[in-house]
């Protein structure tokens, strides 16, 4: 184990040039051997002279992003000690230092870690997790988030959960030679303001729906200017790729385990700095077809709108974009939620819940409360819905082309559903007898029902009123029906703003969209919505029928009614009248009186009105009475629109307008960042790259005082990685030349105004001493020069 050690070590000091420096390994600075980031902007390096000088619109392509994390499944046993094991890099690649670092952790260790955002697991961890055996409880670290390449010293262990003091640490040591003028920093807890430092502060993509929703649109990556397509996810990528490292690093000590995570990191850089090429080559083709779709999509909602108001929106979004962190201007994405929410009604019944523990001075069931219980069943009812319709999409694929994605999806769900009939034991105790009365063998169920979206999930609504209390505890059917009205409400609000979204979406469509390829990106982007606006219908069918089993009949009915498929329109969208059988055709009492469920086609090649029919209802015929038209004059609102909390209001119908047309424009500003910076990136791999070979060929004479045959070496060597670096700048150049053209017609244009504006307000010499920035440059080999694999 040490001589591979050993080795290890000495293949990282070669192939970061350290045999060319007469200092050798003892001249080593912190993260040398690193494997940089080809993609990440230099200054001096891979950034064009007048980068700083760049438009304010442009800036975003010379912004770093930096994505951090923490792992807890890379923990470390107190086995052996520093003394008998100090392991070799010590800080010269990923890893931080290890005696800078530990210090400021020790002086922070009161230090309370407030989060003003979310409860996360991680913090509470921190200070509630048993550390008992351990020296490590996992690592933390910073990732280019473009490239997914792990960043020099911004990898360090965790001693006691995931606390600011370590991230902090982290972070700081991940930026502390870059240079840049912005950086925006994703992490899926810190939040908190940084005093002195231009920072932009994100939450990855995944995690955002766990955090609160208030002013989060200021998080949000779908809503970020400059950060492209980017999702803040990639460190969980990485570490599912050296998650497999757990079992054998728990086990060994601290020095060896860190010398075998930095060798582990730099194989994952190499991987991604090998595949740049095709890596990049692959978004930018992405990117210019998302960019197409976004823009032909917010054009025509746009032209349906009123121009005055696209100008007044257009401001309001201008203006938040402009507002630095935190913001304080009008929010254009938000809408004042005035519904009965989930959340809110879930929140209340576990207060609810709590109380009657208190004053009856009982003690919990289980350690998931019943509402939580409850809730689960409910996701996973809905995790059931959408089970059969990808089980639907599905069958219509080809077998030859069929893969394992829903056979795996089918798995997690049945496992998830058993963990919960696990708990459903303690709320619904009475009815493992009830099924037995019946003649139902519990445990035969999931034979003879394989599919997980098959089963049923026994929930009091679904359990027959006769013995529904004496399956269940005491009032927990009750909080069910209050859960049930809380969908109901939620699922009428989304489904209104999903008609609204398609109104005009179809009545943009059927005035100006002509042609065949035309039509077909109009009518996937409407499809989209519309599949949106089904999953809401089918919401509330299912959360009013299981109202309709805990309530029974009632008042209620007036409010939340049954939901046909013509009450599904837009609120401009007349009540469709159906046409009676021609008479003769039919013999007396021989018509059909219910049209073909399946028939939803239409007789011309306008667009329907913004209505829904799935095929899964179809509603009885009625005759046309005497002057019961279908005009202007005769047009009536479905119920959905008198019922839902948003109004027909034109202030309301504007509020949800304006912030579905705002994000439409963040999605078309987003697409077009990301094709910018992926031509941005480009150029910068192959500056990059052309830096590093002559790198690599100043290092070839750089030891004087060698042997011969040392000397021979030594270039010899320096000019197999010069020369690699080369063919990879080749190869990558030949394969981006279209994009890579692009770019180069955009540093003119910004040449041309940054030499404009130098003219205007600055002379030769003070841009000299505004751009020069030779101290960087000066230590720019050991701070940032990383090495290469043979």
């Amino acid at each position: 184990m040490r001589c591979l050690n050993q080795w290890r070590h000495l293949k990282a000091l070669k192939r970061g040039g350290r045999g060319h420096d007469p200092s050798g390994a003892v001249g080593t600075s912190n993260g040398e051997l690193a494997v940089l980031c080809p993609s990440c902007p230099y200054p001096g390096i891979n950034l064009p002279e007048n980068w700083a000088l760049a438009p304010r619109d442009k800036q975003y392509l010379y912004m770093g992003l930096i994505c951090m994390d923490a792992n807890f499944r890379l923990k470390n046993h107190l086995v052996s000690n520093l003394s008998n094991d100090p392991g070799l890099w010590n800080g010269m690649a990923y890893m931080t230092p290890r005696s800078p670092y530990e210090a400021y952790v020790l002086s922070q260790a009161d230090a309370e870690d407030i989060s003003t955002c979310v409860g996360f697991q991680a913090l509470a961890k921190a200070t509630t997790q048993n550390t008992r055996g351990l020296r490590y409880t996992g690592i933390c670290g910073a990732i280019c988030g473009r490239s997914e390449m792990i960043l020099p010293n911004a990898m360090a262990n965790l001693q006691k959960g995931e606390r600011y003091a370590n991230m902090d640490y982290v972070f700081a040591s991940a930026i502390r030679s870059t240079g840049l003028l912005l950086v925006a920093i994703s992490y899926d807890i810190d939040l908190q303001p940084r005093a002195g430092l231009n920072l932009r502060p994100l939450i990855p993509k995944f995690h955002e729906p766990a955090h609160l929703e208030k002013l989060h649109e200021q998080y949000s990556f779908n809503l970020a200017e400059g950060v492209g397509l980017s999702d803040g996810e990639c460190p969980e990528r990485v570490w599912s790729a050296h998650n497999a490292l757990a079992g054998s690093t728990r086990t060994m000590g601290p020095g060896t385990r860190n010398d075998i995570l930095d060798d582990h990191f730099g194989h994952w850089n190499w991987l991604k700095y090998s595949s740049m090429g095709k890596a990049l080559l692959r978004r930018y083709q992405a990117a210019v077809s998302d960019r197409n779709t976004q823009e032909e999509a917010h054009r025509g909602f746009s032209a349906s709108l009123p121009r005055n108001v696209v100008k007044e929106w257009t401001a309001l979004c201008t203006a938040w974009d402009a507002d630095g962190f935190p913001k304080s201007v009008t929010n254009p994405f938000k809408v004042v939620d005035t519904a009965i929410s989930e959340d809110d009604v879930q929140e209340q019944l576990g207060r609810d819940e709590a109380a009657v523990m208190r004053t009856k001075g009982r003690t919990p069931l289980h350690k998931m409360s019943a509402t939580s219980f409850l809730t689960m069943g409910l996701e996973l009812e809905e995790s059931q819905r959408r089970m059969k319709v990808l089980a639907v999409e599905h069958a219509k694929i080809p077998k030859s082309l069929q893969t394992s994605a829903l056979r795996d999806q089918r798995k997690i769900l049945k496992d998830k559903i058993q963990n919960w009939e696990a708990v459903r034991t303690v709320y619904a105790p009475g009815l493992l007898q009830i099924q037995t009365d019946l003649g139902q063998n519990p445990t035969a169920i999931w034979n003879s029902n394989p599919n997980p979206e098959d089963v049923d999930l026994c929930l009091p609504s679904s359990i027959a009123p006769n013995v529904r209390r004496a399956a269940c505890i005491e009032g927990l059917p009750e909080m069910e029906l209050q859960l049930r009205t809380a969908q109901c409400s939620s699922s009428l609000e989304g489904l209104c703003q999903a008609l609204r979204v398609k109104t005009r979406m179809v009545y943009f469509k059927n005035k100006n969209v002509r042609g065949q390829r035309e039509g077909t990106r109009s009518r996937a982007i409407i499809d989209r919505v519309h599949d949106r606006a089904i999953r809401f219908v089918r919401k509330y069918r299912a959360a009013r029928l299981a109202k309709l089993n805990l309530e029974g009949p009632g008042e209620w009915e007036r409010t939340y009614r049954e939901l046909h498929n013509d009450d599904i329109r837009g609120f401009a969208s007349a009540k469709k009248k159906s046409k009676p059988p021609r008479r003769g055709i039919w013999e007396d009492g021989d018509a059909p009186t219910d049209p073909d469920p399946a028939d939803t086609s239409s007789d011309d090649d306008v667009e329907s009105d913004p209505d829904l029919n799935d095929g899964t209802e179809a509603g009885p015929q009625v005759k046309k009475k005497r002057k019961a038209g279908t005009g202007e004059t005769r047009k009536e609102i479905s119920w959905i629109w008198q019922t839902a909390p948003l109004s027909l209001d034109d202030g309301e119908d504007d509020d949800i307008l304006r912030a579905e047309w705002a994000r439409s424009r963040a999605r078309v500003r987003r697409a077009t960042e990301e094709v910018a910076l992926v031509q941005e990136e480009m150029r910068r791999v192959g500056e990059f790259l052309n830096w590093r070979a002559v790198w690599w060929e100043s290092r070839a004479a750089l030891h004087s005082k060698a042997g011969l045959e040392l000397t021979e070496g030594l270039k010899a060597y320096a000019a197999k990685q010069a020369e690699l670096q080369k063919t990879l700048s080749t190869v990558f150049k030949v394969i981006w030349k279209t994009p890579l053209s692009d770019v180069e017609e955009l540093l003119q244009q910004m040449d041309s105004s940054a030499g404009s504006a130098n003219n205007a307000s600055h002379s030769p010499e003070s841009d000299d001493d505004d751009g020069d920035n030779s101290d960087d440059d000066d230590n720019s080999d050991d701070d940032m020069s990383g090495h290469i694999s043979a």
